[in-house]
């Protein structure tokens, strides 16, 4: 072989690790724990013969014949349309629809039109048509709303969060499905919906690839089918479920659930089911590198059974690649063009598939013809839709954290005003102290009232806190994923790892593109940061440390940055200071939060001055002092509230998100400490952290 075709396949292997490392980002592998209670849901799944919702779909279908009275239709067709949509088949929604509309003229109900037009909505998604889909649930919850059917109201955002992850709003139907399962009535209907929403939120975690969730959800649903005798979809959670798995590479518990797929299915006479098994276990086949049983496998499902075109092409794909990794090119480009075919004949599918995954499988294939060059050509654009694509889902993950930095406020908001109802309630019980004589049923009237708000206040807290828990569950994958990709592929593209990039100014852009990915990473953890304090979750990891070498760390650290700005940085630590009983990396956070603050709103020219002190008490004072733009007293507040920052939109030339002064507040009153802050607008600012004499040396000493 030519000194040149080995280069070729060299670079071709590079680049393919290259190409599939995007999996590895959200592989997030699984715990002993979350095996073991994946292992105790599977039997328990496959035993739950009573609670199958196919099982009831064929029994409804049965009663619905025999029956003529329209209003017994109506409730027969509204528990029909539940099911359908849980089992998302779209002939079974088409039919249901249809039916659900029929009768509901007849009757003129509401809640059954309502079902009718959910079940058109989720067959219409199912088909691809998403935007229709989307538009006919708004229309239809603004009906609900209108009318104040609260679970009519449920059930469209539910069908809306089913389609969440299409759309690109994971977080969005996250937050919402959550709340539904604390505030759904203990009712027939609403225990119906509860069971959507705990079968919805396994859905949707299954999109993103969170086992634990989908593990608990899925046995929240089978307890609450036991109990209230609500029947569930027990096929999707066993293929969602193995798919979850055999992303995470656990192929052998993965293989288990496809195997009780088949159990279930035999259980239920549904043939067609079989063709899932089937293209489960063809990809895990496939990851093995069993190439030819991956074939064999996927060739029974597409002779043998109709599915969604969704699915088969996946399995075109699939066999493409396996006949390429034996060295059957023909074969392979043979089932390539099937699947460009049916691409070709739908072109709106295209929207939903990968390009990626096209490009590798064309790369694979010429890489079995021989012709290593142009495989590896193909792999380049591969690499580059996958960064692409990385960047689409970046940019619905910037969406769903304004989403959930907007819940987060709505929390903030309803602990506020339940901390006003327990001052109104304290007022009351003082008045009532007071003024029992003559006024015992007017106040009992009041205090009801008030407990009423109360329990109201902590509800709404309750809720808030819970789609702020769902939010930080998910940030961090959600971000930090394509987040460690775009670092990657900058770091790489900065060593030139591939080779120069051309243009000077591409470097330049590459750097940009690091430094701002950096920069949103550094905003992730400090809301994380912020959100452990508030939850008691962050603990001190305390030991005694010098401060004069933590100082010279942070001046080493910024000085670049100062000197960018012309800004001086000095420092001052008594070389008598004692020992500070603290968190080490806390501190220095919290030095390099306020340094980092002075540098960037200090002018040309200015000074920061760093001192460390004893004072009079035996307190330890760390203090930033600058000579920079300084804040009024209003500034100053809403700089200390979280997402807060001095000046308006307009005037501000400075990034930040507003959560550097809160945290360091939270950081040293965590210590038991207190942050001062003195400021005059134009002149400068003094911040000093004091911690208390208890946590210096020598007081430690004496208590000893």
């Amino acid at each position: 072989m030519p000194v040149i075709l080995r280069q070729f396949g060299r670079l071709f292997t590079g680049l393919l690790m290259l190409c599939i490392s995007g999996a590895a980002f959200a592989a997030s592998g699984l715990s002993d724990e979350g095996r073991a209670r994946a292992l105790a849901l599977l039997p328990e799944l496959v035993s739950a013969a009573n609670a199958d919702a196919h099982l009831h779909v064929a029994a409804l279908r049965n009663r619905l014949a025999q029956t003529a009275d329209p209003q017994s239709r109506a409730e027969i067709l509204k528990e029909l349309t539940f099911h359908a949509i849980d089992i998302a088949e779209a002939g079974l929604l088409d039919d249901v629809a249809a039916w659900d509309r029929d009768v509901a003229r007849t009757t003129g109900d509401q809640d059954l039109l309502l079902y009718g037009d959910l079940a058109e909505a989720s067959a219409l998604a199912l088909n691809g048509d998403l935007e229709a889909a989307k538009n006919l649930v708004l229309t239809t919850r603004a009906g609900a709303e209108a009318r104040g059917d609260t679970l009519g109201v449920f059930f469209a955002d539910a069908v809306m969060a089913i389609m969440g992850p299409e759309l690109g709003n994971v977080l969005e139907g996250l937050s919402t499905m959550a709340q539904s399962t604390i505030t759904l009535p203990d009712t027939k209907r609403g225990n119906h919906m509860r069971m959507l929403a705990y079968l919805t939120l396994a859905y949707t975690y299954t999109s993103v690839g969170e086992i634990d969730p989908i593990v608990d959800y899925y046995g929240k649903a089978l307890e609450l089918a036991e109990r209230e005798g609500i029947a569930f979809d027990r096929e999707s959670a066993l293929f969602n479920m193995a798919s979850t798995l055999d992303d995470l590479e656990e192929r052998d518990l993965a293989r288990q659930y496809y195997l009780a797929l088949e159990t279930v299915i035999e259980q239920t006479g549904r043939v067609q089911g079989r063709y899932y098994v089937l293209y489960g276990l063809a990809w895990i086949d496939y990851d093995a590198g069993d190439f030819k049983s991956a074939i064999a496998r996927a060739t029974e499902a597409l002779d043998n059974f109709a599915s969604d075109p969704t699915f088969d092409t996946s399995l075109y794909d699939l066999v493409a690649m396996s006949y390429a990794r034996l060295g059957n090119p023909k074969e392979a480009r043979r089932y390539f063009e099937m699947n460009q075919a049916y691409f070709d004949g739908h072109p709106e599918a295209r929207a939903y598939a990968s390009d990626a995954e096209g490009l590798l499988t064309q790369a694979y294939i010429l890489h079995a013809e021989g012709d290593l060059e142009q495989s590896f050509m193909m792999l380049e654009k591969a690499r580059k839709a996958q960064v692409q694509s990385q960047y689409e889902r970046f940019k619905h993950s910037i969406t769903d954290l304004r989403s959930g930095l907007e819940t987060m406020l709505a929390k903030q908001r309803a602990e506020q005003a339940l901390k006003e109802a327990r001052a109104d309630y304290n007022r009351l019980i003082a008045l009532l102290a007071v003024f029992v004589a003559v006024m015992t049923v007017g106040l009992m009237l009041m205090q009801r009232r008030h407990t009423r708000a109360l329990r109201r206040s902590m509800r709404d807290a309750e809720i808030a806190n819970q789609s702020k828990s769902e939010f930080l569950a998910n940030m961090s994958h959600e971000l930090r994923t394509p987040l460690n990709a775009i670092l990657g592929f900058s770091e790489m593209m900065q060593h030139q790892v591939f080779g120069k990039l051309g243009a000077r100014q591409y470097e330049e852009y590459v750097g940009h593109i690091n430094e701002s990915g950096r920069h949103l990473l550094d905003i992730i953890n400090d809301i994380l940061d912020l959100s452990k304090i508030e939850s008691g979750r962050l603990t001190l990891k305390e030991e005694y440390i010098d401060i004069a070498p933590v100082y010279a760390d942070v001046q080493t650290l910024l000085t670049p940055r100062a000197r960018e700005r012309g800004v001086n940085i000095e420092c001052d630590v008594a070389a008598s200071l004692p020992r500070l009983y603290a968190d080490r990396r806390l501190i220095k956070q919290i030095l390099l939060n306020l340094l980092s603050n002075s540098v960037k709103f200090t002018e040309k020219g200015g000074t920061i001055l760093m001192s460390a002190r004893m004072a009079d008490d035996r307190s330890m004072r760390l203090v930033i002092s600058d000579t920079g733009i300084g804040m009024t007293r209003q500034e100053l507040e809403v700089a200390l509230t979280p997402f807060g920052q001095a000046g308006t939109t307009t005037t501000r030339s400075h990034e930040g998100t507003g959560l550097g002064l809160p945290l360091v507040k939270n950081l040293v009153e965590l210590h038991g400490g207190e942050l001062i802050i003195q400021s005059v607008k134009g002149k400068g600012t003094t911040v000093t952290a004091s911690f208390p004499p208890r946590r210096t040396f020598g007081e430690e000493t004496d208590a000893a």
